[in-house]
């Protein structure tokens, strides 16, 4: 086998390789996204008060939902709609996505 076949071999079997791992780090890190969404929804459903706390949780949630969205359609998945569904992301988080948090609700 020539020089120049091996050398396409192995370069094919290096971007292979590192396709995979690049694969394997978007999953993880959409799993990591998903378990911060998850927390996220919890504490908002857990505070049910209307009051600066609840509209705080509110905006972090809609930052964990950006987040999830953002990584989601980095691994090729571009409609979020069954996803945020599953999760029962409520609307007026999802309203908020892509809005920017005011002053006042500041962490």
């Amino acid at each position: 086998m020539p020089a120049t076949e091996t050398l396409a071999l192995v370069s094919e079997k290096f971007v292979a390789v590192l396709k995979h791992e690049v694969a394997e780090e978007k999953a993880g890190a959409l799993g990591r996204c998903a378990r911060l969404l998850e927390h996220a929804l919890r504490r908002f459903r857990s505070h049910d008060r209307p009051d600066l706390n609840r509209e705080r949780l509110l905006w972090d949630l809609v930052e964990r939902v950006e987040a999830f969205v953002i990584q989601r359609e980095a691994c090729g998945l571009r409609d979020s709609r069954h996803a945020l569904r599953f999760y029962g992301v409520p609307h007026e988080a999802i309203a908020r996505v892509g809005a920017r948090r005011p002053a006042q609700v500041r962490r």
